[in-house]
């Protein structure tokens, strides 16, 4: 028995909606991820508050010791500044979200995690079908992170990285959300955007697997080394 037209469209935004509210383990990994950043920001700024604190209060301190003494109204003023300088540097350093013009300024081994926010903040734009691909993409960005803090800007992997997780990865998402909404539900565009995300994804493994490659050699090589020069007549050595 087919179904009634109206009941595959309420099947399908049901679909939709199940597969946003339901979140995947790498979904709810991404998620911890975020919060972690966020709560290590909030601590360097309260760091920063007690820091400005001290140092109008030991500015006053110093004043009151080798210059002339306070008074009332210098310590009202000391806990007044104290608490003007706590107030500045509750929004100091700024968080900014990430656009797609200043990724290509960030810091490589900065980059993953910043595009996983770009990607999370264009999530509600996406379809359903494509939510598992974002959460693989997103765990994949956080493998290499370590991978690329450790390359040299002038590698060629390097650029290789930053091309394709700060330019290609969300100018892809960017083309899709482009696309007219009367056009950008179809199974075409959910196709190519998905076809697209699997590619990056490919690729993310590709260059993380060579730059392991080559921590793999260099370590291969240290070993060599390390053999010849202080045991050159092990036994069973040809």
């Amino acid at each position: 028995m087919s179904l009634l037209p109206e009941t595959r469209e309420a099947l399908a935004r049901y679909d939709a909606w199940l597969a946003r509210t339901v979140k995947s383990p790498e979904a709810m990994k991404a998620r911890a991820r975020r919060i972690e950043r966020k709560t290590r920001a909030v601590g360097r700024r309260i760091r920063n508050m007690l820091l400005g604190a001290f140092a109008v209060v030991l500015a006053a301190v110093v004043y009151g010791g080798f210059i002339g003494p306070l008074g009332f109204g210098g310590v009202m003023l000391t806990i007044l500044a104290a608490f003007v300088v706590m107030a500045v540097l509750t929004s100091w350093p700024r968080e900014r979200s990430p656009t797609l013009e200043a990724l290509p300024e960030v810091p490589l081994k900065a980059l993953p995690a910043q595009v996983e926010d770009w990607l999370e903040g264009h999530r509600a734009l996406l379809p359903a079908p494509v939510t598992a691909e974002i959460d693989r993409i997103m765990t994949r960005l956080d493998l290499i992170t370590p991978q690329l803090a450790k390359l040299d800007a002038g590698h060629p992997m390097a650029d290789d990285a930053r091309r394709l997780i700060g330019d290609h990865l969300p100018r892809l998402v960017k083309s899709y959300a482009e696309v007219p909404a009367t056009h950008r539900a179809t199974p075409e565009a959910t196709r190519h955007l998905k076809e697209g995300l699997k590619v990056v994804a490919a690729e993310i493994d590709r260059i993380n697997g060579s730059i392991a490659r080559e921590s793999l050699t260099a370590l291969e090589v240290e070993g060599r080394f390390l053999e010849n020069r202080y045991q050159p007549e092990k036994p069973g050595k040809p």
